[in-house]
């Protein structure tokens, strides 16, 4: 049986979020540091500026007269999906978020007496390959659904810029997404106790939907590096933004003295894709009012908006924030934001 795994080459400077067979590049010069005591990634490499890759994909999935996999089968209790990753390079860890129906799902690996997790993370050597399952009991679901199973890799997640060597993540935390299909024969079990650790520093989250203006284009989706769209070809793509009191950043955002901090989010593009956007502190969920994960279908000329408040009471330190819209039950791209580091000086 053909392998068809997902490929992430890191080499020279772009960073994209990847949801089909595929590679791009990075480079080593416009990278930024970790924290730990860890090899520093962004020195020049060896070969030319090379960094590292990754590949992942399912193990011996059931497919179709063309080849394609075919939709996985849920039968009630807990469900397995084989999985395999290969890296190379200067790759010291990778994790792997996964999404059913747009839903962060909390997953163990291999061991059914493991606890459930939103990101398992396996340690990586200059060249490794691994095989592996995905062990979980879905958190949404109905007999008859076919969502869409979406794992996303993160490359060394393990790290966090110390803002003394390091200031910004640069080419790691990198997303990397593969879409399966799930079929359920049985509904999913109405019960909580199965999801992970959740994260819970929301005082206030708000969702509205407004009209697109040439304002919001020109300068919103602009400043996210959507250049080029226009009224005429917004049904043509996804597009979304975010920022932090208003302001676009990257790297860091320093919490000393900051009672409160507005994330906001948008989402447009083509109507009728539905999404679901969920926001990670630490690699886990961030809950309120016990919802993980906010739903939306896009509609035609309108921009969908969620505003949280960061009670930055309850963050201490430092720790890594970051948003991912995946795409519930469509064959459009999953988007992670750049990672972003919130910490408070001692």
């Amino acid at each position: 049986m053909r392998k068809r795994l997902l490929s992430l080459v890191m080499i020279c400077g772009l960073l994209f979020t990847v949801t089909a067979c595929g590679n791009y590049d990075i480079s080593d010069k416009d990278a930024s540091p970790p924290q730990q005591t860890e090899e520093n990634p962004f020195t020049q490499s060896k070969e030319d500026g090379f960094l590292g890759a990754i590949s992942h994909g399912e193990v011996n999935p059931a497919r179709a007269d063309d080849q394609s996999v075919l939709p996985y089968e849920y039968n009630g209790g807990e469900f397995t999906l084989d999985y395999q990753f290969m890296t190379e390079g200067k790759l010291d860890n990778i994790g792997f978020l996964l999404f059913l129906d747009g839903k962060p799902q909390a997953y163990k690996v291999n061991d059914t007496g493991t606890e459930y997790e939103y990101l398992h993370c396996f340690q990586t050597s200059d060249k490794h390959e691994e095989k592996f399952s995905f062990v979980f009991t879905p958190n949404t679901g109905k007999k008859g659904d076919t969502p869409n199973i979406t794992i996303i890799s993160i490359t060394n997640p393990n790290f966090q810029p110390d803002m003394k060597e390091t200031s910004s993540y640069g080419w790691y935390h990198q997303p990397l997404a593969r879409v399966l299909k799930l079929h359920f024969n049985e509904d999913a079990p109405d019960s909580n106790s199965i999801y992970g650790e959740n994260e819970n520093i929301f005082s206030d989250v708000s969702i509205t939907e407004e009209k697109v203006t040439n304002s919001f284009i020109e300068n919103e989706l602009a400043k996210n590096g959507w250049n080029g769209v226009t009224m005429d070809t917004l049904d043509n793509g996804v597009y979304s933004t975010i920022s932090y009191d208003g302001e676009s950043v990257y790297d860091n955002i320093n919490l000393t003295n900051k009672d409160k901090l507005t994330v906001r989010y948008t989402i447009c593009g083509t109507a009728g894709v539905r999404y679901g956007v969920s926001f990670f502190l630490n690699h886990k969920p961030i809950s309120f009012d016990e919802v993980i994960s906010y739903n939306t279908t896009l509609s035609k000329g309108n921009v969908w908006i969620i505003e949280a408040t960061i009670d930055t009471s309850k963050i201490d330190n430092f720790n890594t924030f970051y948003a991912v819209a995946v795409a519930a039950n469509n064959d459009y791209p999953a988007n992670k934001t750049s990672s972003v580091l919130f910490y408070k000086e001692d």
